[in-house]
């Protein structure tokens, strides 16, 4: 059997490792552990995170207080947040949060995890001054849903979504779907043409 050291340690190189942002907090909120996925999440660094309470970076501090009571009274819980990161942009994540117990059946504190996020673009979102700099590059594209570079290219919808998942069709993920830059779809319908005529 393994010791208690090793496990804690084990424990804490499994959860810095994760794909997902993960915090451990203490039942009141107060941040005891955080992964660097969710330092890259918040845009701070552990030592601004450590120490802080969950409700000081969610954007509603009500929500993250009742969200934080339901963990305690049912155990597990799913939801939405929206999280604020150092530059005062909000991100609306799908946040999990499991209730740790000892082996007494004490709660002892809560882990949190993202499952997945939807960024909100506000006009300082780094991703949304990208987005702006590839649009600046042609004054004339606009973006189009998956539905209408379906009707373009005269394919399915399940055909686009394809080729975005593999990565051959460049887009953007923004919180309610695919955009695609309409001068990706003139480039691709001109590229087809040039093989079909060879």
């Amino acid at each position: 059997m393994s010791s208690p050291v090793l496990s804690k340690k084990f424990l804490l190189g499994f959860f810095e490792s994760y794909p997902a942002a993960i915090c451990v907090f203490e039942l009141d909120g107060t941040i005891v552990f955080v992964n660097r996925e969710g330092c890259e999440l918040t845009n701070r660094t552990k030592e601004e995170l450590i120490g802080k309470r969950v409700q000081d970076f969610v954007a509603d501090p009500a929500v993250a207080q009742l969200f934080t009571s339901r963990i305690i009274s049912k155990g597990y819980v799913e939801t939405e947040l929206s999280i604020t990161q150092s530059n005062g942009d909000a991100i609306g994540v799908r946040f999990a949060g499991v209730l740790v117990k000892d082996n007494a059946g004490k709660a002892m504190g809560i882990v949190g995890m993202v499952g997945g996020t939807n960024i909100a673009l506000g006009k300082s979102s780094r991703i949304s001054q990208a987005v702006q700099r590839i649009l600046n590059q042609f004054p004339e594209t606009k973006m189009l849903t998956v539905e209408e570079v379906a009707g373009e290219l005269r394919v399915s919808q399940e055909t686009v979504r394809r080729w975005v998942r593999n990565g051959q069709l460049p887009c953007f993920k923004l919180s309610r779907g695919i955009r695609i830059p309409s001068e990706v779809i003139k480039d691709l319908i001109g590229m087809n043409l040039q093989q079909k005529l060879r």
